[in-house]
């Protein structure tokens, strides 16, 4: 289950982040890593109407997947741990609206300076955002190249920057899902009514 929720929660992230992409380079691939340490934490592939995310944990190995496909208005869930996976519709307008993820999400943000990350020029923003009754106050760096999708990141003591950016097209493979995986029906209707229908056609 401590899968599962990584696997979800970077998923989401995407969710918010990706409808938009306003920036300018539509086609990338890229490593987050955490400032402190150095570790690579997660592994992001970017297309106009795909997105691929892998969670890797503290020993290197990767804990989990998440692929959007705008394309087909799916979404699909890896779960590394149990070797299974979750198949559900993908609306990106109501996932970008106040109704989604368990809960309305509400956030403010504002704008507090401009440093360079990675090379990049990025604006930063103080983001003071409110889920499911839980208020969190974090700090993103977003730079016109990739907006809206942060290039840097600080939540909690964590600092999580994008490096290793590749500004080309990424494997095409990468967004289809990995055969040896076991789709999970029960999990996949009990997401389904938590997220509150939020991925309903």
């Amino acid at each position: 289950m401590k899968t599962l929720s990584k696997s979800l929660a970077c998923f989401l992230i995407l969710c918010f982040t990706h409808p938009a992409l306003a920036g300018s380079v539509k086609e990338y691939s890229a490593d987050m890593v955490d400032v402190k340490s150095g570790k690579v934490v997660q592994k992001i592939a970017v297309t106009p109407d795909k997105v691929y995310s892998e969670n890797i944990g503290p020993q290197g190995k990767r804990e989990g997947m998440a692929i959007i496909r705008l394309d087909q208005k799916k979404m699909y869930v890896f779960m590394e741990e149990t070797k299974s996976y979750m198949e559900m519709p993908f609306n990106k307008e109501q996932f970008s609206s106040s109704d989604l993820s368990m809960g309305a999400v509400q956030a403010k943000q504002e704008k507090v300076g401009t440093e360079t990350v990675s090379g990049y020029q990025a604006d930063k923003f103080k983001v003071t955002a409110t889920i499911m009754g839980m208020s969190n106050t974090s700090f993103q760096w977003v730079a016109p190249e990739f907006a809206p999708m942060p290039i840097r990141t600080e939540s909690g003591g964590l600092i999580r920057e994008m490096r290793n950016i590749k500004t080309v097209r990424p494997d095409a493979s990468l967004f289809d899902p990995p055969k040896g995986y076991k789709r999970d029906m029960q999990m996949e209707q009990m997401m389904k009514g938590v997220m509150g229908g939020a991925g309903k056609k």
